[in-house]
């Protein structure tokens, strides 16, 4: 609480009527939004995430302001997830507005034809398929292979390895691994995750007692994030795909006495995830006739995900980090025909906004970074690294949030609010310190 000046102000409960003035047909900034924390609970939608809304759509539902969704999760495709927003928030939102955390594997061309195992959840065959890749192989698929390999369940023990000796025929030795999202048997994707590192990929072939590893295969991991919000009820973050990621290295290095490298890691916190929020951004403006977006607005419930990731991208606008990703086609990303847009060169600022509907509560610490975050600031001092995940200001929730930054960039001049109802409330408008 330290971190912040806060003032309060009065607002209604529910939703007041709107009677703007200065209505502009320009916007010079974007919003990015998070997904679970802040518009829902599980399957609950939040409180007031309508109201939200309806500040920044017309009368028609159509978005007024460039909005993206900018979500973590892995677990379905990008047109299913803008299916259930429309229906859950009644607009309509299009599959281009929403990015998930695997949706960069686009670029990925290089790996599109290796052997990929690929890790995730029943539909993560299909999700990788989208992406681009042609050769997947998945946990199940192992497990049926190699029965003896994954041998928790002592019941698959007794199972004869010349049950499976005709699948083990017809296959082909691993040669990247992507991580869309925690698996639903960790015990058998940990213990086969690390057979393939171990063996380069050839783990029907590894011969016992050689001095030295072979080279590790190229591992992509998508959604770091070490906690999330699950329904209202639970009042405690669950570990989510992080903590998996976290196991995979810890005991990697143990046995091999390496540290896990990797190829790419996606998804909030890294920089790229918010590139792409960016070029998104950039397109629906042009496609709406606005002028460029000068400034990101990221709203988001975890300090060291939404926020950290977009303290990132502000330092990499703001401090010449243009140019490491210039070798990424960015439209690769998309297969529709909009013309180029310049991201890297038009965006200036990217500013945070934490919300108290998730994860983050005042005081609350239960957070951490996994091994590839924690390196993209790791040459900083501590009271940098600290700086990077405090927000420039604070709100109770997404319709307060909408409203401060309508306020910030004066987009709007609303008249006098007409109320439905009469019972107030207090909500907080954050001043952020100077830091």
């Amino acid at each position: 609480m330290s971190k912040f000046l806060r003032r309060f102000v009065v607002a209604p409960t529910k939703f007041a009527s709107r009677h703007f003035t200065d209505s502009r047909n320009t916007s010079a900034f974007g919003i990015v939004l998070d997904i679970d924390g802040v518009l829902q609970r599980g399957r609950i939608l939040l409180p007031r995430v309508k109201e939200a809304f309806r500040l920044v759509t017309d009368e028609r539902g159509s978005f007024e302001i460039p909005t993206v969704f900018l979500t973590n999760g892995t677990n379905c495709l990008r047109a299913e997830k803008a299916a259930k927003l429309s229906n859950l928030l009644g607009l309509h939102v299009r599959p281009e507005q929403v990015i998930m955390a695997h949706s960069p594997l686009r670029m990925f061309s290089d790996l599109h034809n290796k052997n990929a195992l690929v890790i995730g959840q029943s539909n993560s065959k299909t999700i990788a398929t989208n992406c681009g890749f042609k050769n997947i192989i998945t946990i199940e698929n192992l497990r049926e292979m190699f029965p003896h390999l994954d041998c928790v369940d002592f019941s698959r023990k007794l199972r004869d390895p010349r049950e499976t000796a005709k699948l083990r025929k017809n296959f082909k030795p691993i040669e990247a691994i992507i991580m869309l999202g925690e698996p639903l048997i960790w015990e058998s994707a940990l213990q086969l995750i690390l057979d393939c590192l171990l063996t380069g990929g050839t783990m029907d072939e590894f011969t016992r007692g050689i001095s030295t590893y072979p080279q590790q295969i190229p591992v992509v991991a998508c959604n770091v994030d070490l906690v999330w919000m699950a329904e209202q009820g639970s009042p405690l973050p669950r570990i989510g795909h992080g903590v998996f990621i976290h196991l995979i290295e810890s005991l990697y290095e143990k046995l091999s006495g390496r540290r896990l490298k990797y190829e790419a890691v996606l998804g909030k916190p890294t920089e790229i995830s918010y590139l792409h929020a960016a070029h998104m951004i950039q397109r629906q403006a042009l496609s709406m006739g606005l002028s460029d977006v000068k400034t990101l607005y990221v709203i988001g419930d975890n300090p060291m995900s939404d926020v950290l990731g977009a303290k990132l991208f502000d330092r990499y606008l703001r401090h010449g980090g243009r140019g490491r990703f210039d070798h990424l086609d960015l439209d690769l990303f998309e297969e529709s025909d909009v013309p180029k847009v310049r991201t890297r060169h038009v965006c200036e600022r990217c500013i945070s906004v934490l919300v108290e509907t998730g994860v983050y509560t005042e005081g609350c610490r239960l957070n951490g970074v996994v091994q590839p975050i924690s390196m993209l600031y790791e040459s900083l001092t501590p009271g940098e690294q600290e700086g990077l995940q405090q927000s420039d200001f604070v709100e109770h929730d997404l319709y307060a949030a909408i409203r401060q930054i309508l306020s910030r960039e004066r987009f709007r001049a609303p008249s006098p609010p007409i109320y439905h109802s009469s019972p107030m409330m207090a909500s907080s408008i954050i001043t952020p310190a100077v830091m």
